[in-house]
């Protein structure tokens, strides 16, 4: 029997969003509660297994403190932008 064939872009897209949670301190426990998927599914998505859908996309992106255009690679990393991201995105509305 032959195995499964593994997404490449789906194992690389996966440990991107890896290293961004990892990097901003938040575990995958605190990812699968913003989406309400398990943890266990996170770690596929991390792992390539599965897909990741738009909305938990916008969801790491908010957990982890960067625009989504940096997590999606189309603006260079920046420690400054990722620490804006994170004090905007634990403001209160009002604020």
């Amino acid at each position: 029997m032959m195995a499964d064939k593994i997404d490449e872009d789906a194992l690389r897209f996966g440990q991107m969003l890896q290293s961004y949670r990892e990097g901003a301190k938040v575990t995958q426990q605190d990812i699968a509660d913003a989406t309400g998927l398990t943890k266990n599914y996170i770690s596929s998505i991390e792992r390539g297994v599965h897909k990741c859908n738009a909305q938990t996309f916008i969801i790491y992106a908010k957990k982890c403190g960067v625009s989504l255009d940096e997590m999606a690679g189309l603006i260079p990393k920046s420690k400054l932008n990722r620490n804006l991201m994170k004090k905007l995105s634990d403001m209160s509305e009002d604020t």
